[in-house]
């Protein structure tokens, strides 16, 4: 079959409602239960999860976060969607905004399976839910934070024009901290 052929299935197997973001790899949309069994596998892998500050999540975790994820999204109007890869139709981990632990800071985040690490597709992620955060939901400062060491999610938000500014303690650990500017 084509490609361009399986990338309109797969577009339409979308309902415009669900479909939240939407890139030219990717799209972000909403959860849809039986998500958990999809995304349950990604979560339990050790290098995925290493710089999460809860660790690895079992099924039964990934079913409470997912649902958690839905309530935000209900709750303060954004939130954390599956990213789905338009080639292929699979969930290949998640991204969005939410509040920042203990502030009123709007943080970027984003987890995706190792499999997909070095092709550019978090940037992408992170990239259009910065557009969106500012355009669609009219957001002035996103901040995203990561742990030192994990220099892929540092370059991340480097690439994606975030700027530094220091150090901060969040999750009970020492975090560098970048942020965006509407307009910046």
């Amino acid at each position: 079959m084509p490609a361009a052929q399986l990338l309109l299935m797969n577009r339409e197997a979308f309902h415009a409602p669900e479909i939240v973001i939407e890139t030219q790899r990717l799209i972000l949309r909403r959860w849809r239960d039986g998500d958990e069994i999809i995304a349950a596998p990604i979560y339990a892998k050790p290098e995925v999860m290493q710089y999460i500050p809860s660790g690895t999540w079992d099924y039964q975790a990934t079913t409470r976060i997912i649902a958690r994820m839905q309530a935000l999204e209900n709750d303060q109007g954004f939130g954390f969607y599956p990213i789905v890869l338009k080639e292929t139709g699979a969930i290949i981990g998640h991204a969005g905004l939410g509040y920042l632990e203990r502030t009123k800071e709007v943080e970027l985040a984003y987890v995706l399976d190792v499999q997909y690490w070095g092709r550019g597709l978090a940037t992408e992620a992170a990239r259009a839910i910065l557009t969106h955060g500012f355009s669609a939901i009219g957001l002035e400062r996103i901040v995203a934070v990561a742990f030192p060491e994990n220099l892929r999610s540092v370059e991340v938000m480097k690439r994606c024009g975030m700027q530094a500014c220091g150090l901060a303690c969040h999750f009970n650990r020492e975090v560098v901290k970048y942020e965006a500017r509407r307009g910046g």
